[in-house]
Formats: structure tokens, C-alpha cells, sequence
């Protein structure tokens, strides 16, 4: 059996109770359903529909061998609600791939230098003497933050996935206005989730740490993903030059 990371969905029947509707109506129908969802959270893709025989669910493997499991070992609800999650993304993906291959008809619009606009003068430095001013563009390269780490849990309570870990400031200047934004991707590589995550803080010293998390309602599992860092350096102000003419400070009395 192919282990995943499947989160425990609500609404869920007791073993017990599922039991007793099966003893009462009988074996079921075969359930068209392609996924298994497990009650200690792997899952299983199946070949075609599986069904409940008795105790037991009978399913076919991917790679056409006959298994079973034990009724009491399957989150049936669950599974159902997999499958529907699976289908209806295959649908979604088959009709934006339809869309693609649609032809797309000419412009035959002729373009002139009045239809661009010109880029907008360069705004004059009006910073004072003292205030924070950006670093230099050296300096300023975007990707200063990094990621350090991150991991993935669901949390019990809210049943909901959640992406955590901590960004560093990697160049050497104070970098503010941080923002992380969190992207999931399915096995296709199509993105179906982002959310911006909660930082800790949101300005950070050269060398500091700061933590964030991300929380994705209703999401069961997601292939890979990636994780966008954005934030803004700024550079402390010089300490001012000593005056050479200036007047020395009388000496300590004695």
C-alpha cells in the first residue's frame, strides 16, 4: 500500500456504526470511487471502483493485483470525498486544456508608438539627511530573505494543512515590508492553493530569523511546493565624520 499525507476529514461514522449498516443492508454496491483513504491517513489509488464485501473492502491495484483491507481500516467517507476532490480536478484540468487548444483568432490591429505608453521619469531623491534609503542595487537584488526550513502538518483541531518554518535576512542590510506567500502544486505540476503566510515579525537585521505560517483549509495533500520570499533592504545611516576643528572636551576633574 502506497503511503500519502492525508489529513482525517469531519463528519466521519464510527467503525462500529459502519459495521452495523453493512450487517443490516447487506454488501454494498460498488462505490465508483478510484481512491482509498485509510483511518491512520495513507491512501490508496485504485483501479477502477472498489466495494464492501462483508467486513472487508475489496479494491484492484494500480498494477492490476486483487488486495483487500479490513472495513475497519477504511475512512470510507473520506474516500469518497477524495475521489470527488480528484475528479473534479481532472475535469478543471481537461477544460483548461480544452481552452488551450482552442485556435486564437488574429489581431488585426496595427500597432503604433502612441499605443505604448512611455515609462515615467525617475522620482527625485527627496530622502533628508538621516532617513533609511535603499541599498545600493548591489544590495538591493531581490532575495536577500531566504528560506531556512519549512515542514508541513495538519492540525487536529481546524483539520487543515499547514506549512510552517522560518526565513532568514541573508545581505547586510536591514530588510523590511517581508511577505511570504505559499504555492501548492498537484502531480501535474498545476498550482491549486496559495495563501500568504503570518510572519512573526516583518523586518529583519542581517543574520535574524523570523518565522512564518501558512494554513490551506480543506486541503488532503499536494505534490510539491514552492515558497515566494519578498521584502525590501534598507541601509542604517554612516555615523558622521569627527570634526577635526572641533574643540576638544576638557579633561575629568581629579
Amino acid at each position: 500500500m502506497k503511503d500519502a499525507k492525508a489529513r482525517r476529514l469531519p463528519g466521519l461514522l464510527p467503525a462500529a456504526a459502519i459495521c452495523l449498516c453493512v450487517a443490516a443492508s447487506g454488501p454494498a454496491a460498488p462505490a465508483r470511487a478510484d481512491w482509498l483513504v485509510t483511518t491512520d491517513g495513507g491512501k490508496v489509488e485504485t483501479q477502477g471502483p472498489w466495494k464492501v464485501d462483508g467486513k472487508r473492502v475489496v479494491f484492484t491495484l494500480k498494477d492490476g493485483t486483487l488486495s483487500s483491507l479490513r472495513l475497519t481500516e477504511v475512512d470510507l467517507d473520506a474516500s469518497r470525498q477524495a475521489t470527488t476532490a480528484m475528479a473534479e480536478e481532472a475535469a478543471a484540468a481537461k477544460a483548461s486544456a480544452a481552452a488551450e487548444a482552442a485556435p486564437v483568432k488574429k489581431s488585426t490591429h496595427v500597432f503604433t508608438d502612441k499605443d505604448f505608453a512611455k515609462p515615467p521619469a525617475p522620482p527625485k531623491d527627496d530622502a533628508k539627511e538621516g532617513d533609511a534609503k535603499p541599498a545600493s542595487d548591489a544590495a538591493a537584488a531581490p532575495g536577500a530573505v531566504k528560506v531556512v526550513d519549512w515542514k508541513q502538518s495538519h492540525n487536529p483541531d481546524t483539520h487543515a494543512l499547514e506549512i510552517t518554518g522560518s526565513v532568514r535576512n541573508m545581505g547586510p542590510d536591514l530588510a523590511v515590508a517581508i511577505s511570504v506567500n505559499v504555492r501548492l502544486f498537484n502531480p501535474r505540476g498545476e498550482q491549486f492553493a496559495t495563501q500568504a503566510a503570518a510572519l512573526t515579525t516583518r523586518s529583519l537585521h542581517p543574520n535574524q530569523n523570523t518565522a512564518f505560517t501558512a494554513v490551506f483549509p480543506d486541503v488532503i495533500d499536494f505534490a510539491s511546493a514552492k515558497i515566494d520570499v519578498m521584502s525590501t533592504p534598507l541601509m542604517e545611516k554612516p555615523p558622521a565624520p569627527a570634526d577635526a576643528n572641533a574643540e576638544a572636551p576638557p579633561p575629568p576633574p581629579r
